[in-house]
C-alpha cells in the first residue's frame, strides 16, 4: 500500500501522442517493432506508436525492469519470480532473458 501511495505522487508520463498515465498504472509493456502494447492495471491494453526503448526512457527506470528485448515490467506489480519467469499481479507470466536473470533477482531482493 505504501508503494502505491509513493508511486501516485509522480506526475503522469506521456505514453503516446495524446495519452498519459501514472507509472503505477502500468503493469507491463510489450514491444512490437515500432509499436508498444501497454498493459494497464484496469485491464486495459493500449497500443502506442513508440518503441520500447523510447518508452523505457520516459518511465522511472528505478520502478521498471527490462526482462527481455521485448518486455518491460513494473517491478512493484511482480507477484512471483521463479528464476526463469515472473508472474505479474494480473496473472500474466513473462519469461526473463537468461542474461538478465541475475539483474532481476538482485533488483527484486533489494526492494
Amino acid at each position: 500500500m505504501a508503494v502505491t501511495a509513493l508511486l501516485n505522487t509522480f506526475e503522469q508520463v506521456p505514453i503516446g501522442a495524446y495519452k498519459r498515465a501514472y507509472p503505477n498504472e502500468i503493469l507491463s509493456c510489450q514491444g512490437d517493432r515500432n509499436y508498444t502494447h501497454i498493459y494497464l492495471t484496469n485491464d486495459r491494453k493500449v497500443l502506442v506508436s513508440l518503441t520500447l526503448g523510447v518508452l523505457e526512457s520516459r518511465l522511472a527506470s528505478s520502478h521498471f525492469l527490462r526482462l527481455t528485448r521485448g518486455w518491460l515490467v513494473n517491478k512493484y506489480h511482480i507477484r512471483d519470480f521463479d528464476g526463469t519467469s515472473v508472474t505479474l499481479s494480473n496473472g500474466q507470466t513473462v519469461e526473463v532473458a537468461r542474461r538478465r536473470r541475475h539483474e532481476v533477482y538482485l533488483s527484486l531482493n533489494m526492494s
